[in-house]
């Protein structure tokens, strides 16, 4: 049998216990941000976000901001030949809107020794953000692939980056750079996965 002084020893270790367990609870109710997995407050929210044409491109990472035009000339087609504007950024207008479900926003642009409307894609990392404005608001993207493509390789992803018919609304962002006389040399490719309108 125990001794009356083991006894006191458990009654004393229990009642720390449950003083202990109340003072927890106590804290967790002042401080609900200790909670576990209560971290939600440091996080932002996203909305969602009625499709609308994209007016302009900007990456906080890599100080990029860009004026978009809307074109309805095919990506291929536009990447394939030097334009007279080198810093110009499309949107090819085939493709979707930010804040649309289904397919991907496809923007464009070619660089030269001088100038080029987005080649600061190349310093960008896996995790970073880009907004694009539109007339309904801003669509925030996660980056999700920063690839360095020649022009076979970029050819023959083509299908995949331009189609429209797949895809959850995400981002593809290409800056077409080295032209030789006949055609780029290689391509920066980005995408971007959409994390919808930030609240707050």
């Amino acid at each position: 049998m125990p001794t009356r002084s083991a006894a006191s020893h458990v009654g004393r270790a229990f009642s720390g216990l449950c003083l202990a367990g109340l003072l927890v609870a106590l804290v967790l109710v002042v401080f609900p941000e200790l909670r576990p997995g209560s971290g939600g407050d440091d996080r932002p929210s996203y909305a969602g976000l009625t499709p609308a044409q994209p007016v302009q491109l900007s990456a906080a990472d890599v100080g990029l901001t860009a004026p978009l035009l809307g074109s309805d000339r095919d990506p291929v087609s536009t990447l394939a030949t030097p334009p007279d504007d080198t810093p110009l950024v499309t949107w090819w207008q085939d493709s979707a809107e930010p804040g649309a479900a289904q397919g991907q926003t496809v923007l464009t642009a070619h660089a030269s020794a001088e100038a080029g409307g987005l080649t600061a894609l190349a310093d960008l990392t896996e995790g970073d953000h880009l907004d694009v404005a539109t007339r309904a608001g801003t669509m925030r993207y996660e980056v999700t692939s920063v690839r360095t493509l020649g022009p076979d390789r970029l050819q023959r992803a083509s299908v995949r980056l331009f189609d429209q018919d797949a895809g959850d609304g995400g981002l593809v962002a290409i800056s077409t750079e080295q032209w030789d006389g006949s055609r780029y040399q290689r391509s920066v490719v980005v995408t971007a996965a959409p994390l919808g309108q930030p609240e707050g």
